[in-house]
């Protein structure tokens, strides 16, 4: 057993790369900017308008700015990220290196979570109106809320004291592609995806039987399309990153051929830029729910009026 485990290690570090292609790194960089310029504008205009226009506090507004600020955090490393693969092996202080990949692999995950609840609280809403009455409340979306930073912060400390590289965002050390972390990273999307994929079916078969779809109910189309496009977004941006993940890893234990190596390397930086699209995507998510509530809030003051 410990022969394995040592042929393991000294396969991975014969193989182990100081740095992605060229052509990857130009892509990270054309992708990853306008990643950063665009999504934090987006996300400040949402937090801003959640914060000081939309006074109402409901289950989709938690849950949104809890996204919002996730989706913030993660933006504030790309450019250490972007900086990190343009120069090479870049040694910060391992402090800041770790507060840097923490808040954007963590949050990739805060954000994975939190994306998954809002599914299911929209679920129960529509699915079961009279349980929704129980198991909704604002108070109780905070405690899930606080569940996720809580679970995400605490992988995250464990999975950093065990780092032994001092490279930033790459050529990670061997203990933080351990199997218990790469397995638990891949039970996490599968179990989201599964819940997110069974949900917006129901949602969506739900509409349809009340014949809200058939009669033109606007608001029901409106619905139908924030679950597709939640959705769709969900599995266009973290699948390929999962798949990614999986490949590298076995790449990295000689359970694939070493002509392999590089090009699945390259892939998983790919599909990282990908995963970091999502940050923009989700402004879809908040443009439709700000502007029904807006309606609500306009209606209701006109009604009160």
């Amino acid at each position: 057993m410990n022969q394995t485990l040592a042929d393991a290690m000294n396969c991975t570090s014969s193989r182990m790369l100081n740095a992605v292609d060229d052509s990857v790194k130009r892509f990270q960089a054309i992708v990853n900017l306008p990643t950063f310029i665009l999504g934090l504008f987006l996300n400040g205009i949402a937090l801003w308008i959640l914060c000081f226009k939309l006074q109402k506090r409901t289950e989709s507004t938690i849950y949104m700015t809890n996204l919002i600020v996730s989706d913030i955090l993660l933006l504030f490393s790309l450019p250490f990220k972007i900086y990190a693969y343009q120069i090479g092996e870049w040694s910060l202080s391992p402090r800041f290196c770790n507060l840097l990949e923490s808040l954007y692999y963590v949050n990739t995950y805060a954000s994975i979570l939190i994306i998954t609840l809002i599914c299911m609280d929209r679920y129960i809403a529509i699915k079961h109106p009279f349980l929704a009455r129980t198991f909704r409340s604002p108070k109780k979306t905070g405690i899930a809320c606080a569940v996720v930073w809580i679970v995400v912060s605490s992988c995250s400390i464990y999975i950093y004291s065990k780092k032994t590289s001092k490279n930033c965002f790459f050529n990670h050390s061997a203990s933080v592609w351990k199997v218990t972390t790469v397995a638990l990273l891949q039970t996490i999307f599968l179990v989201t995806a599964l819940i997110m994929i069974f949900c917006s079916i129901q949602i969506i078969r739900t509409l349809q039987r009340s014949g809200a779809l058939k009669s033109g109910n606007r608001s029901s189309s409106k619905s139908m399309k924030i679950v597709l496009s939640n959705l769709l977004v969900f599995l266009v941006c973290f699948t390929p990153y999962h798949v990614g993940i999986l490949m590298y890893f076995l790449a990295r234990n000689c359970w694939i051929l070493d002509s392999y190596v590089v090009r699945l390397r390259n892939f998983l930086q790919i599909c990282l830029c990908l995963a970091n699209i999502n940050c923009v995507l989700d402004a879809i998510y908040y443009y439709f729910v700000i502007k029904e509530f807006w309606k609500s809030n306009t209606n209701s003051q006109k009604t009160g009026a």
